[in-house]
């Protein structure tokens, strides 16, 4: 594994439940002989990546992720493009909405909208999206360009999340098939046993799938007519997205149209 490969590694398992970790259990976690570990964290708080906290000598990260965010959303205004479709959606479907794009073997969560109603799914943006077992992994894969699709299939590790997780590559390409037809995706229970996904990419200008949006709905609340209308809005919302992103939506216009139609 490269230096920055590992150092990414690390940086990984800094999340809200572990904000902070000691040398050891770190290096431990991530399978790395301390020495290394060390070396790493070491170079990553020279350039302000992770800090040492004073007293108790445990690493966080540090203030120049947070400079780089907003070099990133300042000159790619992601979120603030996508925030208020979110928003409209989440209203529309009466569902947590949220927006993601590809990290490695996952997805980021970046953005979310959740509805004004007491009970809701739970979208933690910490956590990173598997890619054969949510909806918007799912729609991700189905969309993304045959160079790179051996390369994200060759890394998922086909974890069973859920009894209905999909856990074979036959199964897997099975249902990337459907979704390239139906130009969106479902997930029944897939990733949490109460909530059903529905996804659609978002695409760029030159074509290629750059991020999705779904809706996470509540699965004891879910009908066949409420599924059908929060498809139409996820679809509807995507072909906005693309449109904010400067992408054709011509592609999702007309899976829109075939699921209408349908």
């Amino acid at each position: 594994m490269k230096t920055i490969d590992k150092a990414m590694n690390l940086l990984d398992f800094f999340v809200p439940d572990t904000p902070e970790w000691g040398l050891s259990d770190l290096s431990r976690a991530a399978g790395m002989d301390k020495v290394t570990a060390m070396r790493i964290l070491n170079s990553l708080a020279t350039n302000g990546i992770v800090e040492q906290h004073p007293q108790t000598r445990k690493y966080r990260l540090g203030t120049a992720v947070l400079r780089l965010a907003r070099i990133r959303e300042a000159s790619f205004p992601v979120v603030a493009l996508l925030q208020p479709i979110l928003e409209e959606l989440s209203d529309r479907a009466g569902e947590t909405a949220h927006a993601s794009l590809a990290h490695g073997a996952s997805l980021t969560t970046i953005a979310i909208a959740e509805p004004r109603i007491a009970t809701r799914a739970f979208v933690d943006p910490s956590q990173p999206l598997p890619l054969h077992a949510t909806a918007s992994g799912l729609v991700y894969l189905a969309h993304v360009d045959a160079a790179n699709f051996q390369d994200f299939v060759g890394r998922i590790d086909l974890h069973p999340y859920t009894a209905n997780t999909l856990s074979t590559a036959a199964q897997l390409e099975s249902q990337l098939s459907l979704i390239r037809e139906k130009g969106h995706a479902i997930a029944v229970g897939s990733y949490q046993d109460d909530v059903i996904g529905i996804a659609a990419p978002i695409f760029d200008w030159h074509g290629n799938v750059t991020a999705t949006l779904a809706a996470a709905c509540v699965a004891s609340r879910m009908t066949d007519k409420n599924l059908a209308q929060i498809v139409e809005c996820v679809l509807a919302a995507s072909v906005r997205a693309t449109s904010a992103m400067g992408g054709d939506p011509s592609r999702i216009s007309a899976a829109r149209a075939r699921e209408v139609a349908s």
